[in-house]
């Protein structure tokens, strides 16, 4: 086990998970076309973070008390000296989880607000009799038969 390279990879991590959070605040206030691509660089963002997430458990291999630290699932008195700084750096990651958790309802809602508003505004540019996908609806309703696939076509 190397905890240079560990506290390394850890920071990584924490670069990441920064930029992570970033793209998340600009997920709540973005233009709606940007959505799509800010939601994709934050799955990108994700997927890098997992990877270097697998390497630091790799490289805490079998010993307990240095995954343990790297998953702040011990008290921070019980490790030795030479594991601190990987339970701090694990510290400031969960802090910034946390962070980005909390937005992510907010994020969600606001989604749902835009959908629902383009929704009204398809519908509202689907009625009446100007709307070409009224005209199309209208076009079948008063023969009774399917006009997107006629009964009378023979198979060949």
């Amino acid at each position: 086990m190397d905890i240079k390279k560990i506290t390394q990879l850890q920071k990584r991590i924490l670069n990441l998970m920064e930029k992570y959070e970033a793209v998340t605040r600009k997920l709540l206030d973005c233009e709606t076309d940007d959505i799509l691509m800010l939601t994709e660089k934050r799955k990108n963002i994700w997927y890098e973070t997992s990877k270097l997430d697998e390497q630091v458990k790799i490289e805490c291999g079998d010993d307990a008390q240095a995954l343990s630290a790297y998953k702040n699932e011990c008290d921070r008195g019980s490790l030795p000296q030479e594991l601190f700084e990987v339970f701090d750096l694990r510290q400031q990651l969960n802090a910034i989880i946390f962070r980005v958790k909390a937005l992510d309802p907010e994020i969600n809602e606001r989604i749902a607000i835009i959908r629902d508003n383009l929704i009204v505004k398809i519908k509202k540019n689907n009625s009446g009799q100007n709307a070409k996908a009224a005209k199309y609806a209208n076009a079948a309703r008063p023969t009774g038969k399917n006009v997107f696939f006629p009964e009378n076509k023979k198979m060949i």
